[in-house]
C-alpha cells in the first residue's frame, strides 16, 4: 500500500473517532447546548481563512473517494447530455462568450474534478492546463482530455499553492467552477486564482449562494453532513439511494452534498468588492440564479466587447436538463 494510502486512511480514522466522540457526548447535552455546538462546528469549518484542518482534511478525502467511486452522474464527462453540450453551456451560458475567442487562448481549470469542463474548453480549441488536489481526478482529466488536438498541462496541487506550482504564470482565463467553497483558505486560494490572470483577462466563478440556503437551513444540512460522516460502506450508499429516490444517476451529486464538510456560502456583493480589490473591473453576474455565477475582468473590459454574447434568459442550461432527467 502507497504511503499516501496509508495516510488517507489514517485520516479518516481519526475523523471517525472524533465524530463518534462528539456523537457520544450529544445525547448529554440539553438541545440547546448541542444547538451551540454544531454552530460551533460549522463557524470553525467554514472559516474564510483557515478551516479546521480535520475539516479540511476530511473534505479533501470525500473528493478522492467521489473521483474513486462515482465518477459517473448528472453534468459530469459521462453525461451524453452534458458532453454534447459542454462547449456550448461554456460559450454561451456561462461566460456569454462567442466560442471563436477561445481558440489558441491559455486556460487554467482551477480544481478540474474528472475534467467535465476541460472537455468544453478544449473542444472550443483552448490550451489547457488543469490543477487539482487529487491526483486521481488530474489522472482522469489526463484520460479525457488526451483525443483533443490542443496544449495541455497537469499539475497536482492545492489551490492554496498555486503560485508555487505554477510561478510567475498567467492565463487569459481562469475557470473555477465550484471550488473555492471546498477550500481550506478560500482567502488564499481566492487571491491565488486572480493573480493568475492575464491583464485584460478573464476570471470565472460559480460559488454557492447564501440566498440559495439561508443560515438556518444551511445548519441543518452541516448536521446531516456530520452524521453522514460516521456511516460505512453499505450505510453511505444506501443513504445517498435513498436520498436519490432510487436514481443511481444522482449519486455522484449527491455525495457532492453530504460528503465534504467545508461548504461555504456567500454574498455577491462581498465576492465583487474582492474581487475589485484584486484589480477586476467589470464584475458581472451571467446567470442570475440564487447561486453565483460570476465573471471578473482584469483591468480593461473594452478588448472583449466585440465577443460579447447577449445575456441568456431562464430556463438555463441545469434547470432544461433537469426536466429531461425527470421526464
Amino acid at each position: 500500500m502507497r504511503l499516501r494510502d496509508l495516510l488517507s486512511r489514517s485520516a479518516k480514522q481519526r475523523l471517525k473517532a472524533g465524530l463518534r466522540r462528539l456523537r457520544g457526548l450529544l445525547p448529554w447535552a440539553g438541545r440547546e447546548e448541542v444547538e451551540a455546538l454544531y454552530r460551533l462546528l460549522h463557524r470553525m469549518v467554514h472559516d474564510r481563512d483557515q478551516a479546521l484542518d480535520l475539516a479540511a482534511l476530511q473534505t479533501k478525502d470525500a473528493f478522492a473517494r467521489e473521483w474513486d467511486e462515482f465518477r459517473e452522474g448528472l453534468y459530469l464527462a459521462s453525461d451524453p447530455w452534458f458532453k454534447a453540450n459542454v462547449a456550448r453551456i461554456i460559450s454561451e451560458e456561462e461566460l456569454q462568450i462567442r466560442p471563436e475567442w477561445f481558440k489558441g487562448k491559455d486556460v487554467l481549470d482551477a480544481g478540474c474534478g474528472n475534467g467535465r469542463w476541460a472537455i468544453g474548453l478544449a473542444e472550443l480549441g483552448a490550451n489547457v492546463s488543469v490543477v487539482d488536489i487529487n491526483e486521481n481526478a488530474v489522472e482522469e482529466t489526463r484520460k479525457v482530455l488526451a483525443p483533443y488536438p490542443v496544449r495541455t498541462e497537469f499539475y497536482v496541487a492545492p489551490l492554496e499553492d498555486l503560485s508555487r506550482v505554477l510561478p510567475g504564470r498567467r492565463y487569459d482565463l481562469v475557470w473555477c467552477w465550484g471550488v473555492l467553497h471546498h477550500c481550506r483558505s478560500f482567502t488564499r486560494s481566492f487571491r491565488e486564482v486572480s493573480q493568475a490572470v492575464k491583464d485584460m483577462g478573464l476570471l470565472y466563478l460559480y460559488l454557492y449562494g447564501r440566498e440559495t440556503r439561508p443560515l438556518e437551513d444551511d445548519l441543518e444540512l452541516f448536521k446531516e453532513r456530520v452524521r453522514f460522516q460516521v456511516m460505512f460502506g453499505e450505510d453511505r450508499y444506501r443513504f445517498l439511494l435513498k436520498k436519490a429516490g432510487g436514481d443511481v444517476r444522482r449519486l455522484h451529486n449527491l455525495h457532492d452534498l453530504y460528503a465534504p464538510l467545508i461548504n461555504r456560502r456567500f454574498e455577491f456583493a462581498e465576492i465583487r468588492t474582492l474581487l475589485e480589490g484584486e484589480g477586476f473591473g467589470d464584475v458581472i453576474r451571467t446567470i442570475l440564479h440564487t447561486d453565483l455565477f460570476i465573471l471578473a475582468i482584469k483591468g480593461s473590459s473594452e478588448p472583449l466587447q466585440a465577443w460579447v454574447l447577449p445575456p441568456r434568459q431562464p430556463p438555463f442550461w441545469f434547470e432544461r436538463h433537469e426536466r429531461l432527467v425527470t421526464r
